[in-house]
């Protein structure tokens, strides 16, 4: 499956938002995720996340933020899930950009698995 996570961070009230997409229909599995458009994903899920939530997580460390931003709703796989974390660790940082996207292809990680 090809994914794709919009991350953004309200700048006001610092809110974080995260939108899971996936690329769900059967003719575009032969193409590399970068040749996709935004209209070739379908959006699964949105999640938003109140900003002093975030921030003490982020204090508390890597897995503290994981653990809030898995959901019922939104529960990616460990590798993506830490990539995802960096990425709002870095969205909080001061001057830090807002929001941020990230593409996951289930294919790149089971030929990096294989390679190991």
């Amino acid at each position: 499956m090809k994914q794709r996570y919009f991350i953004s961070r309200d700048k006001n009230t610092s809110e974080l938002t995260i939108e899971e997409y996936a690329a769900v229909a059967g003719n575009l599995k032969r193409y590399e995720i970068s040749a996709l458009s935004q209209d070739d994903f379908t959006l699964l899920c949105t999640e938003t996340y109140e900003g002093p939530i975030v921030k003490k997580a982020i204090s508390q460390g890597k897995e503290a933020l994981v653990s809030i931003l898995r959901t019922d709703n939104l529960y990616p796989i460990g590798i993506y899930v830490n990539v995802i974390a960096d990425s709002v660790i870095e969205l909080y940082e001061k001057d830090g950009k807002l929001s941020k996207e990230l593409l996951f292809d289930d294919l790149d990680l089971l030929a990096s698995l294989q390679e190991t």
